[in-house]
């Protein structure tokens, strides 16, 4: 199904109206977030006209995303913070018109609310209660505006960056707001990435007129866009505001000084190079040979090849998004393990003076915990995956105390690390309250206090204004003097063209497309089965089958659900090809059923003839015979369940259980939201045991090791479920506004001879245990 044929029949792309531009004012306001005794934002008074373009400026830390998220409707209650002053979007409090505002984070990921990209699309359309027929045409009509040219059911897992940006930019524009507030969203983004959002933009403010208010360090990027700046003080209020080229020619060096990025003036001042050494010349301390890495044996390969890194240099590794440019710079810093060739540790990196202890191996992926603090300091993509601590202070002090430095050398480290970092106000502070270029400074810190001889930083500079930019740089440079090896994954050119030494540019290799899998295949065109009535099948056959306790009942019906299966699953996919898939997900079940009908030959009640006895152990008659049926009502109950559900999509059953069961649609679509998130759980909790090993606080016990994971991912989970609420909300989720149902749940005469055939089945075999007199209910 392409974007020409969902819904509507239609191959003409509709065109893409707005509601009436909608101005935005300020009179007054300020925001504090619950638990901080600053202001994010304070005494602002702002109007921005319907219709104008402005790109919203200050230093990182001065509310830029809190007053967006304000005038998106979505910054909270008074348990969230404390308000001042008022806002208004158009005439109206912003709560009040969720949805009339499309708000565009900076997060692609976070944005996906669920699984299929033409649903997603019509997400928020559903949630504002525009009319079913209504609801494709501007799910297509967005799509072209982003420049999206994919199938409406191609799974959002399989976008990039990018192109999850596009879609969260079409699902903001398919509800035709009148304001469109874009929080960093080329941030995560490749070059490539940047340009495909910023042109999908300025094509949508041209076509429909909307206001836009965009946030960016950097003003170079949407100079081209916009007609107006705004710059918010780091203090509260307003800085400067005016016509973009009016407000850069008279008030460019005092926002440079306030660390925006300024077109034409260089943040560093001059102070070029950045370091005093003429080249890196030292002792090589990492060589790699014939080098593939991958994150893990399914995952895409990337081919390295041959790579030495000395002393005081710095390599910068560049590629496209999911090249797997990480994937190298956490298998250099052994914390994963190489794909095929090898890594090696030179003398000089394994005999490290600095940390004690007999020297390192060879293979830093054998290195222990602290080993590798000492030797290979490591920044992560995302700074939340390495923090384990309540403070900042205490995040700093965290490698040092697992190193069992003294108290005084701690804290000589850490005010170091702090000072240079501009994180001294922020000591007391948690630091998952911070700003987004606040943490990415203290993940650089938390890595710098443990001195290790190469740093491996992971788009060190995101997030960060041009201030912060600057002395993070200057402060590499230092290191680089003092013969510390940098390795950069980076798509900072500005960052690359002052620090690097050598850019290695990262592909992944070339291959075929994984098959399909084909006991859940892609969705088919046309009409699917309606995943309810597979829910109500099961139950029907479980029910039957629950009242009884014989082998004969069971055997039967497993028998009938064998045929029935085999001739679903041959319709989609040659038996050779179903197989596999079958038994992989049916694993589970075919090992618990012998397991529960073992438990049950030993532990049941005997009857009849016993043939062995040992203390509470027997094996009788009677337990053989329930054994038996235990084993093949487990199968008959479970197997079909698999088969049916195989091939469910979840969106299709959210949608049958709230169009047809009427549960409320809170319930089904957040819970469905929240299944979409388990995939992510799953790769932090591998960044978190990462993180951990990097840390120098994975060589504890395992317990207790375990037991700070799980708080992390706890930590989290709530902060990626907040971050997805917040995506929900902006898109009109939970509002006032009866829902409608971009797709009309359907139940026609398939879906009843299926309920049909699970009755059938569950009635031949309780017939034929009657009739042979095996019968055995549960209950008398």
């Amino acid at each position: 199904m392409t974007a020409t044929d969902a819904g509507t029949g239609s191959a003409s792309v509709p065109g893409l109206p707005a509601t009436p531009a909608l101005g935005l004012t300020a009179e007054g306001w300020g925001w504090r977030h619950a638990g901080r005794a600053s202001w994010a934002q304070r005494g602002l008074d702002l109007a921005i006209e319907p219709g104008e373009r402005v790109l919203l400026l200050g230093a990182s830390g001065a509310g830029k995303s809190t007053l967006l998220h304000a005038f998106a409707g979505v910054l909270g209650g008074a348990d969230e913070g404390e308000e001042e002053g008022s806002l208004r979007v158009g005439d109206a409090d912003p709560r009040e018109v969720r949805g009339r505002t499309g708000l565009v984070l900076q997060d692609p990921e976070a944005q996906v609310v669920l699984d299929r990209l033409g649903d997603d699309i019509a997400f928020g359309c559903e949630n504002l209660g525009v009319p079913p027929h209504e609801i494709w045409p501007r799910v297509t009509a967005a799509l072209a505006a982003v420049g999206l040219d994919l199938p409406l059911d191609r799974p959002t897992t399989q976008l990039s960056g990018g192109q999850k940006q596009r879609l969260a930019l079409a699902g903001a524009l398919a509800m035709r707001p009148g304001v469109l507030l874009l929080d960093e969203p080329t941030a995560n983004l490749d070059p490539a990435g940047v340009l495909e959002v910023t042109d999908a933009v300025g094509r949508v403010v041209r076509d429909t007129g909307a206001t836009l208010v965009v946030i960016e360090h950097r003003v170079a990027t949407w100079l081209d866009q916009i007609d107006r700046v705004i710059v918010l003080g780091a203090g509260g209020g307003l800085l400067a505001d005016g016509p973009a080229e009016q407000v850069l020619r008279e008030h460019g060096d005092r926002l440079a000084a306030e660390g925006v990025w300024v077109p034409g003036i260089d943040p560093l001042h001059g102070r070029r190079p950045v370091r005093t050494a003429s080249a890196p010349g030292g002792e090589t301390l990492l060589t790699a040979h014939d080098l593939v890495v991958a994150r893990d044996e399914n995952a895409r390969r990337s081919l390295i090849g041959d790579l030495e890194l000395t002393e005081g240099e710095a390599l910068a590794v560049t590629g496209a998004n999911g090249a797997g440019k990480s994937t190298l710079a956490l298998t250099l810093a052994g914390l994963l393990p190489v794909a095929s060739g090898r890594i090696e540790a030179t003398d000089a990196l394994r005999h490290d003076a600095t940390a004690a202890g007999r020297p390192a191996p060879a293979d830093p992926a054998a290195w222990t915990s602290r080993q590798v603090l000492t030797r290979v300091g490591v920044v992560f993509q995302d700074p939340e995956h390495q923090f384990v601590a309540g403070t900042v202070r205490a995040e700093l002090e965290a490698g040092l105390r697992a190193l069992g430095l003294p108290a005084a050398e701690r804290d000589a480290r850490v005010a170091d690390a702090a000072s240079r970092l501009r994180l001294e106000p922020l000591l007391d502070v948690n630091p998952y309250t911070l700003s987004g270029g606040e943490k990415r400074r203290l993940s650089v810190a938390s890595a710098l206090v443990a001195r290790p001889r190469v740093l491996v930083l992971d788009e060190p500079t995101f997030g960060q204004d041009s201030r912060t930019w600057a002395e993070l740089v200057l402060l590499l440079g230092e290191l680089l003097d003092r013969g510390t090896a940098v390795v950069a994954v980076t798509h900072d050119r500005a960052f690359l063209d002052a620090v690097a030494d050598r850019e290695l540019t990262v592909a992944p290799q070339q291959s075929e497309a994984p098959a399909a899998d084909p006991a859940h295949p892609e969705t088919p065109r046309g009409r699917r089965l309606n995943p309810v009535a597979a829910l109500v099948a099961s139950l029907v056959v479980s029910a039957l089958l629950i009242v009884t306790i014989d082998p004969v009942s069971a055997g039967v019906a497993l028998a009938l659900e064998a045929i029935a299966a085999a001739g679903i699953l041959a319709s989609s996919a040659p038996a050779r090809e179903v197989a596999p898939a079958l038994a992989r997900r049916t694993l589970a079940i075919w090992i618990a059923a012998p397991l529960a009908g073992v438990t049950t030959l030993l532990y049941g009640a005997p009857s009849g003839t016993t043939y062995w006895q040992f203390g509470l152990l027997h094996v009788s008659d009677g337990s053989i015979g329930l054994a038996v049926a235990t084993t093949l009502r487990i199968l008959a109950i479970g197997l079909p369940a698999v088969v049916l559900f195989a091939r469910t999509d979840p969106t299709d059953l959210a949608d049958g259980l709230a169009q047809l069961w009427r549960l409320p649609s809170r319930f089904v679509l957040g819970a469905l939201a929240g299944l979409r998130l388990i995939g992510l759980f799953t790769d932090d909790w591998r960044q978190l045991a990462l993180a951990r090993r990097a840390r120098g606080l994975a060589d504890t016990g395992r317990v207790r090791r375990v037991a700070g994971q799980v708080f992390a991912l706890l930590v989290l989970s709530i902060r990626r479920g907040s971050t997805l609420a917040t995506a929900m909300e902006a898109r009109g989720f939970g509002g006032g506004t009866p829902r409608t149902w971009a797709r009309r749940s359907e139940f026609g005469m398939r879906e009843w001879l299926l309920i049909a055939g699970g009755a059938l089945i569950g009635g031949i075999a309780l017939a034929v245990s009657v009739a042979t007199g095996a019968i055995r209910l549960v209950v008398g």
